[in-house]
């Protein structure tokens, strides 16, 4: 590759609420260049509060960079460094470590297969750590007691590669209090096969919104749903936009948001009230957020004359693309409900024409799809130093969802 790049996945608490952020590089081998070169992607290219925003990061390391003199570089209260499985565990690395912890660096266990071997291996360097990940999938065998025993250990526990929501009630059953994996962004459906009164209003305002209705229908409208009202104020009051002055009045908001800007907000109110978690900062949404932003700035790039309706389909192809996973129906139903036209749905399902590229492009970024990646780049005739810049403006726009959500 021509550039390194930076990923992050959640880590949530019981509740959904995100707690840490793991951090991943472009380039697939951990060893102590590499995690310089990451170290140096946060101090630079990206920048520490970019990447993590408030958020505490855990950033994988080898044993031998433990010895490395670069740990001074990044905010110790920043960044927990995850010791990979595969590390000699030796007096040296205790000693360090012991070291380290005592001038108030923080460390972790990556994804670990719980066995007795594996216990035995890493007892040594156990006190000197400040949380675990155990790889769920690898460890069949793993018990109430065991996760007893990390607790009377002072550790943190964090079930890793958690991908089914079966997985993850056997995590909780066994006392597992922190999660990471797939299952974050496929939350729990709602039982019923239908949207509730509040998405009916939702949906409805949404529709409205399309169809252009005009400023009085859509006022009256907002005034009869008085919840929806005062959480768009709270938004707009927020740091997203930094307004000078208050806002008088829902018209006042809605001439000041914009049809288009409203119509995004709208349908992010879909997902986090389907989270019914208003206090909580939820994963999928910013996950949503994140998908948009890199939507919209990929179109832009491409095409550097797009026009608002472009940029706006490319928002909403980007959003739809996970409306699926709030509700207990069929995504093409949802996306029926919503009015979504027929070339959306395409690229939605079959990754058609050039907004199923996009969002195809998108996925392979979450995914640090390194092929996917270079197919889409070299289309384009562009370097892979394109996306640095794209990667660390849509988790900025993120981290500020995150502080006015929160």
């Amino acid at each position: 590759m021509g550039s390194s790049y930076i990923g992050r996945q959640p880590i949530v608490d019981q509740r959904g609420a995100l707690v840490f952020y793991d951090l991943f590089s472009s380039i697939q081998n951990v060893n102590a260049q590499a995690t310089a070169t990451l170290i140096n992607n946060l101090q630079t290219s990206f920048g520490i509060d970019r990447m993590l925003g408030k958020r505490v990061g855990l950033i994988r390391v080898d044993h031998r960079f433990i010895f490395h003199g670069l740990f001074a570089l990044l905010p110790k209260e920043r960044i927990i460094y995850s010791v990979l499985e595969d590390s000699v565990v030796d007096a040296a690395l205790s000693l360090q470590l012991e070291k380290l912890k005592r001038e108030g660096y923080r460390f972790a266990l990556n994804d670990f297969a719980y066995t007795p071997e594996n216990i035995a291996k890493f007892s040594p360097i156990l006190p000197y750590l400040e949380c675990v990940k155990i790889d769920i999938p690898r460890s069949p065998e793993l018990s109430c007691d065991d996760i007893e025993f990390l607790y009377q250990k002072d550790l943190t526990v964090i079930g890793a590669k958690v991908e089914t929501h079966e997985m993850h009630a056997e995590c909780v059953s066994k006392g597992i209090k922190y999660f990471q994996g797939y299952f974050i962004s496929k939350p729990k459906t709602i039982k019923n096969a239908s949207f509730s009164v509040d998405h009916g209003a939702v949906v409805q305002l949404w529709n409205m919104l399309q169809s252009d209705a005009d400023i009085d229908q859509l006022v009256k409208a907002f005034e009869l749903n008085h919840m929806i009202s005062l959480k768009l104020i709270r938004f707009i009051n927020s740091a997203v936009f930094s307004l000078k002055n208050p806002v008088s009045s829902i018209r006042h908001v809605l001439t000041l948001m914009g049809r288009e800007s409203l119509s995004r907000w709208i349908m992010m109110l879909l997902f986090s009230e389907t989270q019914g978690s208003d206090e909580n900062n939820i994963p999928l949404m910013l996950m949503v957020v994140n998908r948009t932003e890199l939507m919209t700035q990929l179109l832009e790039l491409i095409e550097p004359n797009a026009t608002k309706s472009q940029k706006a389909t490319a928002y909403f192809v980007g959003m739809l693309s996970l409306i699926h996973l709030l509700f207990n129906l069929p995504h093409r139903e949802i996306l029926r409900r919503l009015n979504v036209a027929p070339d959306i749905e395409r690229a939605l399902f079959e990754g058609d024409g050039f907004y199923g590229e996009l969002l195809t492009m998108v996925r392979s970024i979450e995914m640090l799809d390194s092929e996917g990646i270079e197919v889409f780049l070299n289309k384009h005739a562009l370097e892979y130093s394109v996306l640095e810049p794209l990667i660390a403006s849509a988790m900025e726009k993120v981290n500020q969802f995150d502080e006015a959500m929160g």
